[in-house]
């Protein structure tokens, strides 16, 4: 019977299939009832569309792609479209795509429901690592899915066969493998493996494999199956087992035990290793607690309940305990307990787990140290004067009692508590030389420096640092032992048998000038006298005789000037006794001193001024003794000065006690080395046979006797070439 187009015409109103008739360019010219499901707009509205408005974005460029390649060569294609409805959703229709005349002639079937399986499986093999493989053995012919390829790091357009297959196992498991899907053809059982494989790009991965056979009449006749990357599941059961073998040789190598105390039941449970250590009984899984109290020290029982009883009753979940167990064949050895406490909803410990670590060697080596660190710092406190032990960054690790003291009174800080740098706890002036010294210790030198201080009582103290490095057993320096000893005795010594020499030496060669001086002083004017005596007893001129008995009389003057300060020098202890102190008008006796030496001052044409003090002040002195003194200064300032002024000045305004006496002038000056002894006894600004004054050097120094045996005192200030200012401070008369 013929198939009529009356027929036909039914068959497509009443078909599932959707019917569609298109120009070339995908403009929709008739379709059948069936495709309305598709379109979203009335009937008469959809010609004149093209199917491209109708389906999902990334389906146009691939519909378009495929009917731009029909053609009469190749009039058929296969496409599958999606559609989205109001009604059902995203609609996946498969064509058959046949051009003739110039026309498209699309017959499509409703595929949603295997694009949806189909998407779900993709999502499925992405989220887990996993691909779909199937292998005909009737033909070899073997396909992998995505998921294959993406788990081998292999390109989709490789072909794949049973040998590729196998490639990427290690060589050593390849053989096996392949027994897997023999056996499984041959035994009709599905088998399942996890093993390595190396991917394409080399990288190491672990996957499993499973297989199924499909069975027709007693013959495998397809194998299904599935490849899953388990290489971050496998790496973490690898480091499981890795943490719990670390776990048993750590709690092996700290003699560690195990507990699992049930407070409710009062049992611990004690691991196997740790219940044989203590000698408890093996056949049991719990211990009563009164069993295993009795192996505890009995000197440590009272307390160890004491420190139980107090932490069950704090808030938190950590437990710390310790004390001594007794071992089967060791006697007792020292152990800490550390455990977390389960709690129930009203915060009572039904449950404690945690372990005892076997700390009996750390106990005996803290006792060791702790002796041999009493040895140590009695070494340290008896033996140098202060000793310091210090890490490489400086920070006091050990020092002396002394040490400590003084640390803690100047800075405040105790270096046995507290941790503290030694370049922080030392005297500002110290600090620089320390820190090179101990530089170069870390180097690896001994330095040895020698510092003066001053004690908190302004004693002078002087001590001699030594810097030792310790060396370690790779002999790097790990500490630096810093001593200090007082050497302050054998300094003063050194310094007083310096002085001493200094002195032998200067005595020498004042010894000298006094010999040269005196010897100059007595034997000038005794040339004199003899010369002019001689000349005497042969001049017959009246006025020649009368010249001569001058210079006489000036050589006698001078000569008995020298006997006198030589004899006034060495009455000072009589003088003293023998003071005779008048209240004086200090303006009458300055002025008389002042009158006496002006003609000397007017030969050498010096300008010579008096300022006297108005108020005429009054004071207590010898007035011979004080105008031998002043004589003296004025004296000097005359012989000392070739030109300029020479200013004698009382002063006591503004001085409610004092009178000031200055007597200023415009001479050589004092240099600064002979400014410190010019009131020594012999010494002048020029001494020696080349020295340009007449004079024993005495002067001086008796003056500030004399006016020091009066309470007062004399100062002076000088600049070579500048001139020199005398100033005597007296008592005034209150």
């Amino acid at each position: 019977m013929s198939y009529t187009l009356e027929k036909f015409g039914i068959s497509s109103e009443k078909t599932l299939l959707f019917l569609f008739i298109l120009k070339k360019d995908g403009e929709i010219i008739s379709f059948n009832p069936r495709c309305e499901l598709l379109f979203p707009i009335e009937e008469n509205k959809i010609r004149g569309k093209f199917i491209t408005d109708f389906i999902i974005d990334k389906d146009v460029s691939v519909f378009l792609n495929s009917v731009s390649s029909l053609c009469d060569q190749n009039p058929l294609i296969n496409l599958s479209l999606s559609f989205p409805t109001e009604k059902q959703g995203v609609v996946s229709i498969k064509f058959d795509f046949k051009l003739y005349n110039n026309l498209i002639y699309a017959t499509g079937i409703d595929t949603t429901e295997e694009y949806k399986e189909h998407r779900a499986l993709l999502t499925i093999s992405k989220l887990a690592k996993t691909g779909a493989w199937y292998f005909n053995p009737k033909n070899n012919e073997m396909y992998w899915s995505d998921g294959c390829y993406q788990i081998n790091e292999l390109s989709p357009c490789t072909p794949i066969t049973r040998e590729k297959e196998i490639s990427f196992y290690p060589e050593d498991t390849r053989a096996r493998i392949k027994k897997f899907l023999d056996n499984l053809i041959k035994g009709k059982e599905t088998y399942e493996y996890t093993e390595k494989i190396i991917t394409e790009k080399g990288n190491e991965k672990w996957v499993k494999v499973v297989g199924q056979p499909v069975i027709y009449k007693d013959e495998v006749v397809y194998v299904n199956g599935t490849i899953t990357d388990v290489t971050d599941r496998y790496n973490y059961i690898e480091k499981l087992k890795y943490s719990e073998e670390t776990k048993h040789l750590a709690l092996k190598g700290i003699q560690s035990g195990l507990f699992d105390y049930h407070v409710k039941k009062n049992e611990v449970f004690y691991g196997s290793d740790f219940k044989k250590m203590l000698g408890l009984p093996l056949d049991k899984d719990f211990v009563a607690e009164e069993e295993f109290r009795k192996m505890i020290h009995p000197d440590d029982v009272e307390q160890m309940l004491e420190r139980r009883f107090n932490n069950f009753n704090e808030d938190g979940n950590y437990y710390y305990n310790y004390y001594r167990l007794k071992h089967i064949n060791e006697g007792y050895r020292h152990y800490e307990v550390y455990g977390f406490k389960r709690k129930n909803s009203k915060g009572k410990i039904v449950r404690m787990i945690g372990n005892l670590i076997d700390v009996h060697q750390k106990k005996t080596n803290e006792k060791t140290i702790a002796e041999s660190k009493n040895r140590l710092q009695a070494i340290v406190n008896n033996g140098f004067t202060y000793t310091i032990l210090l890490d490489t960054e400086g920070i006091i690790l050990m020092t002396d009692e002394k040490s400590v003291e003084i640390i803690k009174r100047d800075f405040n800080v105790d270096p046995t508590q507290v941790s503290c740098r030694f370049i922080d706890v030392t005297p500002l002036n110290f600090k620089n030389s320390f820190a090179h010294e101990f530089n170069e210790a870390l180097k690896g030198n001994i330095v040895k420096k020698e510092i003066e201080r001053i004690t908190h009582k302004g004693d002078l103290q002087w001590l001699e640092a030594r810097y030792i490095p310790i060396f370690n057993q790779e002999k790097r320096v790990n500490s630096v032992l810093v001593s200090f000893l007082d050497i302050t005795e054998r300094k003063l010594a050194e310094i007083a048998i310096k002085e001493s020499h200094i002195k032998e030496q200067e005595l020498n060669s004042l010894k000298s000038n006094i010999l040269s001086n005196f010897s100059h002083e007595i034997r000038t004017p005794l040339n004199g006298i003899m010369t002019i005596s001689k000349l005497l007893l042969d001049e017959e001129s009246s006025e020649e005789r009368e010249k001569l008995l001058k210079y006489l009389e000036e050589s006698k003057k001078r000569l008995l000037d020298t006997i006198n300060n030589l004899s006034n020098f060495s009455e000072i202890e009589a003088i003293k006794k023998n003071i005779n102190v008048q209240e004086s008008d200090i303006n009458y006796t300055i002025e008389t001193s002042y009158r006496e030496y002006k003609h000397m001052a007017e030969a050498k044409e010096l300008t010579y001024q008096l300022e006297l003090d108005p108020t005429s002040p009054k004071v207590n002195i010898d007035r011979d003794l004080f105008r031998a003194a002043i004589n003296n200064i004025i004296h000097n300032a005359i012989k000392y000065t070739n030109k300029g002024n020479i200013i004698i000045k009382v002063n006591s305004k503004n001085l409610k006690n004092n009178v000031y006496i200055s007597v200023i002038d415009t001479g050589i000056g004092i240099d600064k080395e002979n400014l410190k002894k010019i009131f020594d006894p012999f010494i002048q600004e020029s001494i020696g046979m080349s020295r340009k004054y007449e004079g024993t050097g005495i002067g001086l120094s008796v003056s500030k006797r004399y006016i020091e045996i009066l309470n007062g005192k004399i100062k002076v200030k000088s600049k070579i070439g500048k001139g020199t200012e005398f100033n005597i401070i007296i008592p005034k008369c209150l």
